[in-house]
């Protein structure tokens, strides 16, 4: 990997967890679209897999007590459905049709952040529908690495408290993470450009959530979402551009 690269990667990462910190958007959100521009979508969406477990393992650790275990269960049990299936995917699309994937699923959730203030918590739990919408996330999450969006819409319809979807989600997260991981590594999709550029997102990942402690403290959150959200646009209509014109 040439130094410009590296340079890039870590800048990525460091945005990526920096942009996770201080609003706990998705690093890979935030990364993955940056990191197409030195790697093929399917690099970029191997490294997101990989790299963006971080902030979901320690959120995890720090909400423990307020995991809705009932319906992380059934989330989880999706993903014997929603992996598999995702990670199939991956093998079969065309960098281009990954690309404009990406792009699209991006503007979605944006165009979600603002609208999602309008919706009631009108859906009550069921097994089944907490199983639906964790096949669906695992899939995404699989084939794209950009899962969040989905899982935002159903915690959005269920109306749970802030910790309990921080808690719930990540511990989600947790095992969809190492499930993937683990599919995609038996599926031979890994290479050793992928395990470098890993050591160098997990370094810098975490340094970016690490400077996010004393910006949370100053910058008011809702005026950097909304910047956040211009970026995000931006970074979807930049990839959907790509591979339209």
């Amino acid at each position: 990997m040439i130094l410009a690269h590296v340079i890039w990667l870590a800048f990525a990462w460091l945005l990526g967890g920096f942009v996770h910190g201080v609003t706990s958007i998705g690093a890979a959100m935030v990364a993955m679209p940056l990191i197409t521009f030195i790697a093929s979508p399917k690099e970029a969406i191997l490294i997101a897999c990989i790299s963006s477990g971080v902030a979901p393992l320690a959120l995890s650790i720090i909400y423990r007590r307020y995991i809705l275990w009932k319906e992380m269960i059934w989330l989880t049990l999706g993903c014997i459905v929603g992996i598999p299936a995702g990670v199939a995917m991956l093998t079969m699309l065309s960098g281009t049709v990954l690309m404009l994937t990406i792009g699209v699923l991006l503007i979605f959730f944006v165009s979600w952040q603002l609208l999602s203030h309008k919706v009631r918590a009108t859906l009550p739990y069921h097994p089944a529908t907490a199983f639906i919408f964790g096949a669906g996330c695992a899939f995404i999450t699989a084939s794209t690495s950009l899962g969040g969006p989905i899982l935002a819409v159903y915690t959005a319809f269920r109306g749970w408290e802030q910790k309990n979807a921080l808690a719930t989600t990540s511990m989600y997260f947790n095992f969809i993470n190492a499930s993937i991981i683990a599919m995609q590594w038996k599926a031979g999709l890994y290479s050793s450009a992928v395990y470098d550029a890993v050591r160098v997102s997990l370094t810098f990942v975490f340094l970016g959530v690490l400077i996010s402690i004393p910006v949370v403290r100053r910058m008011p959150q809702e005026t950097f979402r909304k910047l956040l959200l211009v970026m995000i646009f931006i970074a979807g209509a930049t990839l959907v551009g790509r591979t339209v014109l």
